[in-house]
């Protein structure tokens, strides 16, 4: 009798600040979410790439979800690194191609890139924002489709949906190389030896 009136009293004392309200700590990381991407580079230079594909789309006939996003441009558009930080593997794979993995300095999470068409870092590298660290392609499965980046967010627990990480990234020009003619080489010999 007395176990129960003392679970009765701790009940009392307890119920005013038990909250039957359903708590919303979705909505705050959406809005950490969206502040980070703020922060961060869109992983395909230039204003032409357009996101194609998205998170949970079917995969190889309903026997798996997409966990990524796919950006579409031009075979051999630039892809950047979204954040400072380390790259932690360059590999080539039966499904993701040519890829790489960036861990950035100050988050917890990595990124993946796939289907490049080159990988123009070392594993281990430190690269900064913006820099670029591949091209646009489509290797690994997706040999038969259009040119494209397959774009994923791992953290301790496994994938999450990209695109809220890039939504409201700033996306980086990068400035064409211009072509030398052997002419133009001429000239600049030329000048060289003049001075």
């Amino acid at each position: 009798m007395k176990r129960l009136w003392l679970l009765t009293v701790l009940f009392c004392i307890a119920f005013p600040f038990l909250s039957f309200k359903e708590k919303k700590p979705a909505a705050k990381k959406k809005s950490s979410i969206a502040a980070i991407s703020k922060t961060l580079a869109y992983p395909v230079a230039g204003k032409r790439s357009k996101v194609g594909s998205y998170w949970g789309a079917s995969r190889s006939g309903g026997t798996r979800k997409h966990k990524g996003i796919d950006i579409f441009a031009r075979k051999g558009t630039p892809v950047v690194a979204l954040a400072d930080g380390i790259i932690t593997l360059k590999d080539k794979t039966p499904v993701g191609g040519k890829v790489l993995w960036l861990k950035p300095s100050n988050h917890s999470w990595s990124a993946y890139y796939a289907h490049l068409d080159k990988q123009l870092v070392k594993e281990g590298q430190y690269v900064r924002k913006g820099q670029v660290i591949g091209t646009v392609g489509n290797t690994g499965n997706a040999r038969y489709t259009p040119s494209h980046l397959h774009f994923g967010i791992y953290t301790a627990r496994g994938p999450v949906n990209p695109l809220p990480y890039v939504k409201h990234s700033t996306k980086i020009v990068v400035a064409k190389k211009k072509k030398t003619t052997a002419s133009g080489n001429a000239k600049m010999k030329k000048a060289r030896t003049k001075r």
